[in-house]
């Protein structure tokens, strides 16, 4: 009876097929081949190359890895029993720009089924999934990842971001009316407001409004759900500002840095007051990341009233000013160019409030993902709910997305850019054309590849 036994030779061990037989009395082995050797513990069989056959090449290392921070984060059990094909949709939304109709083929070039553990899911089962989406308790999911967010970067200082995007849907089911949206095209809008956290771009909470719904009134659908997870900063864009929104916030015990727009009261009151020699100075002088600006701070509402001054922005509306006029322009119309306002009510410097404020950029790039690596609108879906629905699936996208931006930048490199790394990593299916074994290959990675893998702590 024929068996395998290591046999080795110098430094190497190699596999080989023998039998025993018995001559005068003694069993000995002859060996009947060679058939491969063992490297790190793992044998590698020999095999003519010429009687291999491809069956199959299938996109893999991303997918995995995309998959393993999913149930970091615990998303196959918080989706529930629609959680399979919600996460097909989730990766495909951070790998993949195709239509729900052309994802089912798209999947099959995947090894997804295989992650997943499931039958393929046809375009039918893909849509009727949107539709469990409103049955899932998002803000349980909303208050799991804030958890875990807490639990792996607890050295943020518990400030977020608020800002509201909007896209566009095609749907006629809703009662929102035409408009135009911040790219100047005019379509049925859906807004997302957005938090995230200051440091790590985390994102905390979301929520969809109709179309015209102003800022002042999301951040008032918003502001319990902010204070119920506990957070105790908030910044935010000038749309959002109002003596209300002050005092709610104060109310709260919470710290704001607001941009504040600027009023012709506002003008007289504060900025009529500064002389632009003056705060022209070093003193006054914030060095930011893009720019230099100068500040001068009023005491307002309780907080300080921040008036900046940008002479680059000042020359660039005022020549646009000239460019655009047909006649002389009347001196006081330029007055105030290249001054803004922001409020705060923090324990930080003006300065430093102002880098803070500056700064905030994080949840714009958030938004980017969403309209750019995730696409806010790969799926065409007409239905108001399944328009939500797929809000909700970008969300949980930037969520992974997030994850592995966090930990990817132990080596320097953004989650995007982790993820195109992955891209060309393949999985493949070999075939030899005579015993008819089959046998999987996964295409050989870079050191980067795997460094990445063990700073994410996956396994392939």
């Amino acid at each position: 009876m024929a068996f395998i036994r290591k046999i080795k030779k110098g430094d190497a061990i190699y596999l080989a097929k023998v039998e025993s037989y018995r001559e005068d009395g003694k069993v000995k082995q002859r060996v009947l081949e060679y058939v491969g050797k063992e490297n790190n513990g793992k044998p590698v069989i020999k095999v003519d190359l010429e009687k291999v056959e491809v069956n199959s090449v299938k996109r893999h290392l991303d997918i995995t890895v995309l998959h393993q921070l999913a149930i970091e984060l615990g998303l196959p059990k918080l989706l529930g029993k629609a959680a399979n094909p919600l996460l097909a949709m989730i990766y495909a939304h951070l790998l993949q720009k195709s239509s729900i109709v052309k994802l089912p083929e798209w999947f099959v070039h995947t090894t997804i089924y295989d992650l997943l553990g499931c039958e393929p899911f046809s375009t039918k089962e893909l849509y009727e999934s949107l539709e469990q989406v409103h049955k899932i308790s998002f803000n349980k999911i909303e208050a799991k990842l804030v958890s875990y967010w807490r639990s792996i970067a607890p050295d943020d200082d518990n400030t977020v971001v608020l800002d509201v995007t909007d896209t566009y849907f095609a749907g006629s089911t809703s009662e929102s009316k035409p408009r135009r949206g911040k790219d100047g095209h005019i379509s049925r809008l859906l807004q997302v407001g957005l938090i995230v956290s200051f440091k790590n771009g985390f994102p905390l909470l979301h929520r969809t409004f109709e179309g015209n719904v102003h800022n002042i009134k999301v951040f008032e659908n918003m502001l319990a759900e902010i204070a119920a997870n506990g957070f105790k900063g908030i910044i935010m864009d000038r749309g959002f500002f109002s003596k209300e929104v002050i005092g709610d916030l104060m109310g709260l015990g919470m710290h704001v840095i607001v941009g504040v727009k600027q009023t012709e009261g506002l003008q007289k009151q504060f900025l009529s007051n500064i002389v632009r020699e003056d705060i022209y100075n070093r003193k006054y002088q914030v060095v930011l990341k893009e720019t230099v600006v100068y500040i001068h701070s009023f005491d307002y509402l309780g907080g300080k009233l921040i008036a900046i001054y940008n002479p680059t922005m000042e020359v660039l509306k005022r020549d646009k000013a000239m460019a655009e006029a047909k006649d002389d322009i009347e001196p006081d119309k330029m007055k105030f160019a290249g001054f803004s306002l922001v409020f705060h009510n923090t324990i930080h410097e003006d300065k430093e409030v102002i880098k803070k404020y500056f700064e905030k950029d994080i949840v714009e790039r958030a938004f980017k993902s969403l309209k750019g690596p995730l696409a806010l609108r790969p799926v065409r879906v007409w239905v108001r709910n399944n328009v939500e629905a797929h809000v909700k699936i970008c969300y949980l996208s930037m969520s992974i997305l997030a994850l592995l931006d966090y930990r990817s930048r132990q080596i320097n490199i953004s989650g995007i850019e982790a993820l195109k790394m992955l891209q060309y990593t393949y999985k493949v299916n070999l075939k030899h054309s005579e015993t008819k074994k089959e046998w999987e290959k996964l295409v050989t990675m870079t050191n980067k590849e795997k460094e990445l893998l063990k700073i994410l702590n996956c396994s392939v």
